[in-house]
């Protein structure tokens, strides 16, 4: 797989978590659990995410499930 194929392989990824995510969900819920939502829906990145939400992995796992942002692996 080359550079341009993982690219564009994380802009479709990007694009179907932004297109299925609950957005009225997710902008109602306090500050740090929402940048940490939005953050993880432009890049997929779960570890930073939760960082940011200062939450266990566990718990972040559940937002992103409650939020309806689809896992892209």
């Amino acid at each position: 797989m080359g550079a341009d194929e993982i690219l564009e392989w994380e802009e479709e990824a990007r694009k179907l978590r932004r297109e299925r995510a609950d957005w009225e969900f997710i902008e109602k819920l306090p500050p740090k659990l929402k940048a940490a939502l939005k953050y993880y829906i432009e890049t997929g990145d779960v570890r930073l995410a939760q960082q940011i939400a200062g939450v266990d992995y566990e718990d972040l796992r559940e937002l992103i499930r409650r939020a309806r942002v689809p896992v892209v692996l």
